[in-house]
């Protein structure tokens, strides 16, 4: 009777708190990929990148499906939405570098774009603590988590703006057009990543 009554009469619940942990795990995978695979130039890292995203694709999806058949959720369900398509938009974004890359037949960037992939990965493993912590409801953890996520976007902003910089006096145009595109996609990328630690701030405080 009462497993009748679990299946039949009780409303669904599902550990949507776990289930952001593994999506934000998977996109901390994609971010270090991203990293071996143009800055240490491991080609078959490359082929991780596109894995993982596959991977990234279906956690998303079973999620979307779990929030729309879930009744009952720990906070309200818009904040969880929001997490999810926005993980799901650095996947998206780092999927968009690695294409226009490939394009452009650059199989490994120098070292002035390896300070760049680290604030990426930094704040990836900054926003993947975050939903560590998350799962604690350390309110006061989480916080500094996101703000590190933040902070790493500021950080990214400061290289990005002195090598556009760089680039404004360069008179090869096709590499001028080249770098501006791919350092575009590089700030997006971190964008999506701070834009993603506001959503899971505001998941905490609603929580706490």
């Amino acid at each position: 009777m009462t497993s009748f009554i679990k299946k039949f009469i009780l409303p669904k619940e599902v550990d949507f708190i776990s289930a952001l942990l593994e999506h934000s795990i998977v996109i901390d995978s994609i971010v270090n990929a991203l990293y071996l695979c143009f800055i240490d130039a491991k080609e078959e890292r490359c082929q991780d990148i596109l894995a993982n995203e596959d991977q990234a694709q279906s956690i998303k999806e079973k999620n979307m499906g779990e929030l729309l058949n879930t009744f009952i959720t720990p906070i309200d369900r818009e904040s969880i939405y929001r997490v999810i398509t926005q993980l799901d938009w650095i996947a998206v974004s780092i999927r968009h570098f690695v294409l226009e890359a490939k394009a452009y037949k650059i199989c490994s960037l120098d070292d002035g774009y390896t300070e760049i992939i680290g604030c990426i990965q930094q704040q990836s493993k900054s926003l993947n603590l975050g939903f560590q912590h998350l799962k604690d409801t350390d309110a006061l953890v989480v916080a500094k988590n996101t703000q590190d996520v933040r902070d790493g976007y500021e950080a990214l902003i400061e290289i990005y703006i002195a090598k556009m910089a760089e680039l404004a006096d360069s008179s090869d145009v096709r590499e001028m057009f080249i770098q501006k595109e791919l350092l575009s996609q590089l700030k997006e990328i971190s964008k999506r990543m701070q834009v993603c630690a506001n959503s899971l701030e505001d998941i905490v405080v609603k929580m706490s």
